[in-house]
């Protein structure tokens, strides 16, 4: 990536947040550029906390930071993926949601992208901003396995979480695909992702686990009641009863008019466009949206590969009730 697309790049995520709090909580945002600039874009060492691995730009002192003093409030609205299991298409729903009488509004906590929100990613400075918004209710994000998040502050405060969870294999392949696209890294191949030692990918978890591990922790939580599973096929495949499902979750009243307005406007042909328009997945950036769609494992995943995503969903998902769609 040139400087000029560097540069670019760390405008358009990290500028807008700035439009949403006083001026005189906005002094983090050249160390925060300059964050992006030397941890993201050019250092790419993963940190480790507590035994979890975390990609490059994740901070333990920013995750210890929301885990222990990061202040929830009543309405405030947490999503929860493993990466590329549907955070930005879900978060992106929320939003609409939460923000659908106000579209300047809207277009505003739209640009608070992950580099804000995710409770992972960023200096702790970034926090100023997310403390301060002048949101009538926030959002957050995070990959954090469940662990390292402090679930039950953010549900006794009166706050919302969502897990979003995806069939492993087509996960698998979006993740070949995104993190060939990150300023730091490449796949050289889909062994990095299936790898012949079977245990060798660390992103949000510890030596030796995965993406099954990480699920059957949050999945703990799935009968606890500000506590709501999407799945990210049944997503794809009716948004209209799903939507409308999350938005009762939120304690949102939805139109039917607000309602189909939000199933386009959060489609995921029209968020790749606006993507690609808004210059968040510019040339040289990361491809956050690709296909999104169920079944691609097929066109990539050897016989192998699949059976051996099969045996590790038996072994370690087998005595919960997860169901995945593979079509």
């Amino acid at each position: 990536m040139s400087d000029e697309a560097m540069n670019k790049f760390i405008d358009v995520w990290v500028d807008p947040g700035l439009q949403l709090v006083d001026p005189e909580h906005r002094t983090h945002v050249k160390e925060y550029k300059k964050f992006m600039e030397e941890r993201f874009f050019k250092w790419g060492k993963q940190n480790e906390i507590d035994g979890y691995f975390l990609n490059p730009g994740m901070e333990p002192g920013t995750v210890r930071y929301a885990y222990n003093q990061l202040k929830y409030k009543n309405g405030d609205v947490l999503v929860v993926t493993y990466p590329k299991s549907g955070t930005t298409w879900v978060t992106r729903i929320v939003q609409n949601i939460l923000y659908r009488h106000d579209l300047k509004l809207l277009e505003l906590a739209i640009g608070v992208s992950q580099f804000y929100s995710y409770l992972e990613f960023g200096p702790v400075s970034k926090y100023e901003v997310m403390e301060n918004i002048k949101l009538p209710r926030r959002f957050f994000g995070t990959h954090l396995p469940e662990a390292l998040v402090n679930s039950k502050k953010v549900m006794q405060s009166g706050g919302k979480i969502i897990y979003v969870m995806r069939n492993p294999k087509d996960r698998a392949v979006s993740w070949y695909n995104f993190v060939q696209s990150l300023p730091y890294r490449k796949h050289k191949s889909l062994e990095d992702v299936f790898p012949k030692n079977e245990r060798k990918q660390r992103s949000f978890v510890k030596d030796g686990e995965g993406y099954l591990e990480s699920l059957r922790e949050w999945y703990k939580h799935k009968d606890d009641e500000n506590f709501k599973v999407v799945v990210f096929e049944e997503l794809r495949k009716n948004p209209i009863t799903v939507i409308q499902n999350i938005a009762t979750f939120l304690g949102e009243k939805l139109t039917d008019e607000e309602l189909m307005d939000i199933v386009e406007m959060t489609s995921f042909a029209a968020m790749k466009k606006q993507a690609e328009s808004s210059g968040t997945q510019q040339e040289g950036g990361m491809q956050i949206f690709r296909k999104g769609k169920a079944g691609a494992w097929k066109d990539h995943l050897t016989v192998a590969q699949s059976e051996l995503v099969d045996r590790k969903v038996k072994e370690i998902l087998g005595h919960t009730d997860i169901k995945f769609t593979y079509d």
